[in-house]
């Protein structure tokens, strides 16, 4: 039993593993990554392009191409529609999990330490025991030093630091898409699939939204879910055979 279910998701466990191979020494990165340094309009667009690409201004887009991607890659049939199943279960988990595990760990965002090397706030924590407008009025401090083309994800993101949304919704699709790409032998789309997730990953620490920690979570815990996730198969055979029915009963 156990050994079906990582047979059936080997591919999908083997990307997720490499992807935390290449995350987890970014930390070695991290500490040439500065702040306050200036920011050239095309570097602004090419990271924050990515970045939205796995959060909420466009997440649903990359969604659909990748759905699509599959669709013409395997076709309408059982095994696609287990797999939005699969997909959409997760997504659910991975987002709900993502909003709960932030008030639990209380992780100051990489951010708020600059602010405090700034003399804006005393220490990180601080930060979030300011109001929305309290919030806002630091940062906008701090942009007469830093590039908006940070300060405005700063503004547009006040919340905590652990886990990473956007890097548990790149695991995700890396996981299921890239996976599936594999198991068909596309390799091509699966190695796309898989440097966009390694960009969205490291746009969150360039930003100085996240620390390699985070994405390091975020990863696990997706291949922790994904692991544990039932194939759905009869049920995309059930929903098949629905689809179906009534063309026999014209017939």
């Amino acid at each position: 039993m156990i050994k079906k279910i990582f047979q059936d998701k080997r591919e999908g466990l083997l990307l997720l593993l490499g992807f935390l191979l290449i995350i987890a020494p970014m930390s070695l990165f991290v500490s040439h990554i500065d702040l306050l340094s200036e920011v050239s309009d095309a570097t602004g667009v090419s990271f924050t392009a990515i970045t939205e690409s796995a959060g909420s201004k466009g997440f649903l887009i990359t969604l659909s191409i990748l759905v699509l991607m599959s669709w013409k890659v395997i076709g309408f049939n059982r095994e696609f529609l287990a797999k939005l199943f699969q997909l959409g279960v997760i997504l659910v988990i991975g987002f709900a999990a993502k909003t709960g595990l932030k008030h639990v760990t209380e992780s100051p965002r990489p951010y708020t330490e600059l602010l405090t090397h700034q003399l804006l706030i005393p220490n990180p924590v601080h930060f979030y025991k300011l109001d929305a407008i309290q919030k806002e009025e630091v940062i906008n401090e701090i942009s007469q030093q830093v590039s908006p083309w940070r300060t405005s994800h700063w503004q547009g993101e006040k919340d905590y630091s652990f886990p990473s949304g956007h890097t548990i919704f790149a695991s995700i699709c890396l996981a299921f898409f890239g996976g599936l790409f594999m198991q068909h032998k596309r390799y091509g789309l699966a190695l796309m699939v898989g440097v966009w997730a390694i960009c969205v990953g490291y746009s969150r620490l360039w930003l100085g939204m996240h620390r390699p920690i985070d994405l390091v979570g975020s990863i696990l815990f997706v291949a922790a879910v994904y692991t544990l996730m039932p194939s759905f198969s009869q049920l995309g055979q059930w929903v098949m055979l629905r689809l179906k029915y009534p063309t026999h009963v014209h017939r």
